[in-house]
Formats: C-alpha cells, structure tokens, sequence
C-alpha cells in the first residue's frame, strides 16, 4: 500500500471522527432546547460505523463549568465548597500557601468555608494528616508534604482530579448531576432514567447505581430541591433550583 492511499485512508477516518463528534454536540444542543431531533440527524445517528443501531436516550451535555483556576487539568471535577469535607478545604488552603500557616488561622479559614465545623476536629485533623504525612507540623506552621493529595479552592469550588475526592464529596458531584440532568426534562424522569441518563454522561465521574441515585434523591427532596411529580414515580426539579 502506498503512503499516499495510508494518508487519505488516515484522512478519511478522521474526517468521519469529527464528524460524529460534531453530531453529537448538535444532538447534545436540541436536547438542552428540547426540540424534536431533525431526521437527517436521526439518520445519521442511528448508524454507528457497523451498520449497528445506536439505542438508548440521548446524552445530556455538561454543565456550563464555574471560573477554573489557572492549575486545573481538562480532566479535573468540582465541586461546592460547601459539600467538602474539612480534610479537603484543610489541604486545599495549604496548597495555595507558600509559607507555613498557624493552626489558629487554619481554623478560621475552614471555618469560613465551613461554618459548622467545630474547632476541635480541625486541630484533631492536623494530628491525622501530619500522622499520615500529608502535612508537616513545625513552629511555624502548618505546611503542605504532598501538593498531588490537595484541591484548589477557586471562587467558591474545590477543584481537583477525581482520586483526591473521597465518597461523601463525589456523592455531591452526583447530586449535582441529577438536578442538571432533571433541568433537562420538563416532564420529569423515573429513578431508574436517571440513572441511565448519569451512565451515558462522560462527564459524571462518580460511581452510579440504583440505591445511590436514590439515596441522592432523598438527600436533595429533604432539602427542597426535587419533588415527586404528581401521584407519579417521577421526579422534578423544583423550580427555580438548579446545580
């Protein structure tokens, strides 16, 4: 084969690459409109470059991402200060200092972040990561020993790649999800479609099954955040709520 019919070959399989990608943004674009999908995008997503029917919902698109701070990756996630754990917001606030910080003023910049934190446990949460030597302890301070197991706090989010976030945090990654997804359907949706929704979403990054969505779905109805639909198994987003 000559290097001339290897390159158009390369050329024409990526041509079809972006192609498809491009369809599924414009899928992605009339489903956040909830418009009708035309058929010449029907057509041309039923295929899937086997002559195999595509199945299954359209995927949502993400969520529009808050400001990133300058350090973050493609591939880190996010979520609300507020749905951290003081370990993470701890870390976090050490990974932004170049000096040692005092223990007094480590208190009251959790604290700040998390109001309800008593200031008891962030001394006790010193004691734990100098003790798995994530932090050093000296005079001067506190300071950070391992910059990869800390987030970065930016304008109100704790950013970092997936691995540094522990259950509870990604468990409000996932609820997040939910209400975005839930904004997307108007009529609402079954338990189980969302979980089906959260499973075509690349951009989910927390574990999803049955009895986690619906714990989550508790969690946000005891807050105010969705609803039953009705005398349905549907739920919705109460208006005015999103992520």
């Amino acid at each position: 084969m000559s290097t001339d019919q290897i390159n158009a070959e390369q050329q024409a399989t990526q041509s079809l690459v972006r192609l498809l990608e491009m369809a599924r943004e414009c899928e992605g674009l009339y489903v956040r409109a909830r418009m009708s999908l035309p058929e010449p995008l029907k057509r041309l997503l039923a295929v899937n470059g086997t002559g195999d029917s595509v199945s299954g919902p359209p995927v949502i698109p993400a969520p529009q991402k808050p400001p990133m701070p300058t350090e973050a990756k493609s591939d880190w996630i996010y979520i609300q200060g507020k749905d951290a754990i003081p370990t993470s917001i701890a870390l976090a606030i050490l990974h932004k200092s170049k000096e040692p910080i005092r223990a007094k003023e480590i208190i009251e910049r959790v604290t700040a972040v998390l109001p309800n934190v008593l200031r008891g446990s962030i001394n006790n949460i010193g004691s734990r990561l100098a003790a798995s030597k994530l932090i050093n302890r000296t005079p001067e301070g506190w300071s950070l020993a391992k910059t990869e197991s800390a987030g970065i706090l930016h304008e109100g989010y704790l950013w970092g790649p997936r691995e540094i976030f522990q259950k509870t945090e990604l468990a409000a990654h996932r609820r997040d999800a939910i209400l975005h997804v839930l904004m997307n359907f108007d009529t609402g949706l079954q338990t189980r479609q969302i979980v089906e929704q959260l499973s075509r979403c690349s951009w989910v990054h927390a574990p999803v099954n049955k009895d986690l969505v619906k714990a989550d779905l508790e969690n946000l109805d005891q807050i105010g955040k969705v609803r039953r639909r009705g005398n349905s198994k549907k739920w919705e987003v109460i208006k005015g709520e999103s992520q």
